[in-house]
């Protein structure tokens, strides 16, 4: 009896680990960035080229994934940029870079309010 007793715990014992499944190792999560534009209406064309320029740097930058300069239809001096960087520091380094922010000053006098910059992370 004592016997069928120790199997029992031993047997409960080893059951948990059958069907635990290993964690996944810890990285650090990718940074999403949307940011709405509104430009001057009158100024809707250097701005939206301004903005590409700043897609253009985005893609040269380290930890670029994705940058995406939209043009909302209808109202046309108003963009979106959707941008997917390797972390929140790929992002923070590509702010404080001397080029970026040439470009974000250039964008700043042509713009009809401040930038509306939301980041986040992906949650899964």
């Amino acid at each position: 009896m004592a016997f069928r007793r120790l199997w029992l715990i031993l047997a409960l014992a080893l059951v948990p680990p059958l069907f635990a499944s290993p964690a996944p190792a810890a990285t650090e999560p990718r940074q999403f960035v949307v940011v709405y534009v509104e430009l001057l209406p009158a100024d809707t064309i250097r701005g939206a080229q301004k903005l590409e320029q700043l897609a253009g740097l985005a893609q040269k930058a380290a930890g670029f994934i994705r940058f995406d300069v939209n043009q909302q239809i209808g109202r046309p001096n108003f963009f979106s940029l959707v941008e997917v960087w390797r972390n929140a520091t790929a992002y923070q380094n590509f702010l404080a870079a001397a080029r970026t922010k040439t470009v974000l000053n250039a964008l700043d006098r042509l713009l009809e309010a401040p930038l509306d910059e939301r980041p986040g992370n992906l949650v899964e």
